[in-house]
């Protein structure tokens, strides 16, 4: 497991930056090349590990570092907060194998990815020739300057991979946040802007926003899979007469690199995905899985489920209903990562799925659900709603926060939800409705007398008695409020009602009950709207 040329230890430490990754002990300086990411397994019997960065999701030992040392890997990463730094770091420098500490706002799936999409990055891919190779930050100043302007390259999440450095070249807003933040800030016009860039087969200009400066654009290509883009900015000059062509050539060169942050990307999401299923599943909850993820095993927890009601807009649109969920997922999982919360989440059997290492009342929880459920609504239409588990005591009780989020879910997608956000503690009463309704939907019971008395009433001589006894009930059988809501004077209420008590008896507190039972499992959507 060759270290392709030019990562280093410096250039992980540096792209990634101390906040996500600090170095402990640097035995061989920051020039050592390293090569691919692994996670540590006791197990397994170290075959392999020539240049790589081992990852310890549980606890490290200097033992560890003595094995990663026999078995020539060049650095080892471990969780923070260990108690023994001192000793370990001793260990580092007498082995020769660097010793770095990986934040608690980043996870181990996380982690690896950044680390294997770093290599893609860097990592020099030759043309068929041989004559030269390029990484793509070298590649993005290669075309700033041929081209005339400011360079970023971008993946199909507008993540900016590289971006060029020559001096001189004016950079707008738009591309000094997307530099500094590594994803292009959202924006009303970008939709458009990039799919009119993805169905062009060559470069295309865009102008807007107005408040940025003209840019060329271009699709990177794999086989005509697009990959991601090229973006280059004019300046007080226009670009070059050829940059057409120049990005064209980018775009070429660009591929391979993009192909290879695809590949990793894709086998990360697979493997969380896989983990994400053992630890909701019950299938081997350990404290190393949890700290895969970055979150504790033992401390309280709570569930997020989030799905559609009824019929998925989202397929209509070509969306599957697995794609979809995954897109929340991922929206789910940026959201709770953006205020540092450990986290799992993720998509599982077809809704996006998170356990929080925090209690279900936390009022950030609602905000970040909010936002992901305004965002999902906006990308892939409507009907979207989450349910929120009771705060459960850790992960060894995942399954039971699991059946309380989707039951809690499954309220607020019925006909007695009332809000796009249902807490399973906040639901007692319209889950007793519901099974109450799931008991006697397909039973006579529900059409049966005393409200049967009442339709035929109405339908035989046009009055408005199950109306009257809507609004009535849902009043807490106040006639003043009642009559408010039903826009008629309370005299005129009163004698309605007394006209109601000859057919049936409205003061039998059982008859009451029946009546409004049966009103409200009848039609559970209609008796609230009416009464307000």
């Amino acid at each position: 497991m060759t270290a392709p040329a030019g990562i280093t230890l410096g250039v992980v430490l540096d792209s990634l930056g101390t906040g996500l990754l600090r170095p402990l002990a640097l035995p061989r300086g920051r020039e050592v090349a390293v090569g691919a990411p692994t996670i540590h397994d006791t197990e397994a019997a170290g075959a392999g590990l020539t240049d790589a960065i081992v990852l310890v999701p549980g606890r490290l030992a200097a033992d560890v570092l003595e094995w990663a040392a026999a078995h020539h890997a060049k650095a080892v990463v471990m969780r923070a907060g260990a108690t023994d730094t001192a000793a370990l770091t001793q260990a580092a420098e007498r082995t020769g194998v660097a010793l770095l500490e990986r934040s608690a706002e980043i996870s181990w799936g996380q982690l690896y990815t950044l680390i294997d999409a770093l290599r893609a990055i860097t990592s020099p891919v030759f043309e068929p020739n041989r004559h030269r190779s390029t990484d793509l930050f070298a590649l993005a100043n290669d075309i700033a300057v041929r081209a005339g302007g400011a360079v970023a390259i971008e993946d199909l999440s507008m993540r900016v991979l590289a971006y060029s450095t020559v001096p001189g070249q004016l950079v707008d807003d738009a591309r000094r946040d997307g530099i500094l933040g590594r994803r292009v800030p959202d924006h009303p016009t970008h939709a458009e802007e990039y799919a009119a860039v993805l169905r062009s087969d060559t470069a295309v200009w865009s102008y807007e926003p107005k408040e940025y400066r003209p840019r060329l654009a271009i699709a990177i290509r794999d086989g005509g899979e697009a990959l991601g883009t090229i973006w280059v900015l004019q300046g007080d000059e226009s670009l070059a007469e050829e940059a057409a062509d120049v990005l064209a050539e980018g775009a070429r060169l660009a591929a391979p690199h993009l192909a290879r942050v695809s590949l990793a990307a894709d086998a990360e999401r697979r493997q969380r995905a896989e983990r994400l299923g053992w630890l909701f599943h019950g299938l081997g909850v350990t404290r190393e899985l949890a700290d895969s993820f970055g979150i504790r095993f033992d401390a309280p927890a709570t569930v997020l489920v989030i799905g559609r009601l009824g019929d998925p807009a989202g397929h209509a649109r070509g969306v599957s209903p697995d794609s979809a969920a995954e897109y929340v997922g991922d929206l789910l999982r940026m959201g709770l990562s953006a205020y540092r919360l450990g986290a799992a989440a993720g998509a599982l059997d077809g809704q996006a799925v998170a356990v929080v290492d925090t209690a279900s009342d936390a009022p950030v929880i609602q905000l970040i659900i909010a936002t992901v459920l305004a965002r999902a609504r906006d990308t892939l239409g409507g009907g979207w709603r989450a349910g929120i588990s009771r705060t459960v005591p850790g992960l060894a009780d995942i399954s039971t926060g699991l059946s309380q989020a989707r039951q809690a879910l499954e309220v607020v997608c019925g006909p007695f939800g009332k809000a796009e956000i249902g807490r399973h503690e906040e639901l007692a009463a319209p889950m007793f409705l519901r099974d109450v309704y799931e008991a006697l939907r397909y039973r006579p019971a529900l059409d049966a007398e005393p409200l049967s008395t009442v339709l035929d009433h109405d339908a035989r001589h046009g009055t408005e008695y199950e109306k009257t006894l809507r609004c009535w009930i849902a009043g807490h059988y106040d006639v003043p409020r009642a009559a408010e809501a039903m826009t008629l004077h309370p005299n005129t209420l009163r004698h309605r009602l007394r006209r109601l008590a000859e057919l049936i008896d409205i003061d039998d507190p059982d008859l009451r009950l029946a009546l409004a039972l049966q009103l409200r499992l009848r039609l559970p959507d209609i008796g609230t709207k009416e009464a307000r």
